[in-house]
């Protein structure tokens, strides 16, 4: 059973991301990540908040989904393949004991200028483990694109069946 603060740090994260979630167009990217910085930011300032987990977790949410929106809004649709792409090699990565995981490199070329649109990397940030019987992991996701680095924590889970891109990772909703 939740306690009476977490639930209340989990009825205000969900009402922080939902309101700056607001801030994009319907359906866009840009409101897309906002969306799941707002929720990744609030859980784990949630957790992080030892004494105050509601504050912690709306401020959070708050900076999540700022760095969310930034990142959402950037990116055109084939640097966010080549992110996805980057986050399932991340998220698939044995554990080896004693070995830090590697972090898997992308990047986006233009191919009529041939520079480099966008780049990153993405690195496990935790072991794999189970969630509602579905396989998880988080990872840290770092964007490079206009002279500007952003970088944020999402939680992947696997799915029975390959999305429409071919992955079979997803951020849980």
């Amino acid at each position: 059973m939740m306690s009476g603060s977490w639930m209340k740090a989990l009825v205000l994260v969900v009402a922080t991301a939902s309101l700056v979630a607001g801030c994009g167009a319907p359906g866009s990217r840009q409101q897309m990540g906002t969306g799941i910085g707002a929720a990744a930011g609030g859980m784990t300032g949630g957790l992080l908040a030892r004494r105050n987990p509601v504050a912690g977790a709306v401020v959070g949410a708050v900076a999540g989904g700022l760095i969310g929106s930034a990142i959402g809004r950037a990116l055109d649709q084939e640097e966010r393949r080549q992110l996805a792409l980057a986050s399932e090699l991340a998220a698939e990565q044995p554990v080896v004991p004693k070995v830090p995981p590697k972090k898997v490199q992308w990047k986006r070329t233009d191919p009529q200028t041939n520079t480099v649109t966008a780049s990153g990397w993405v690195v496990p940030k935790t072991d794999p483990y189970q969630r509602d019987g579905t396989t998880c992991r988080e990872v840290t996701q770092n964007v490079s694109k206009n002279g500007q680095t952003q970088s944020q924590d999402v939680t992947l889970c696997r799915t029975q069946v390959a999305q429409a891109d071919g992955s079979n990772w997803v951020i849980p909703q």
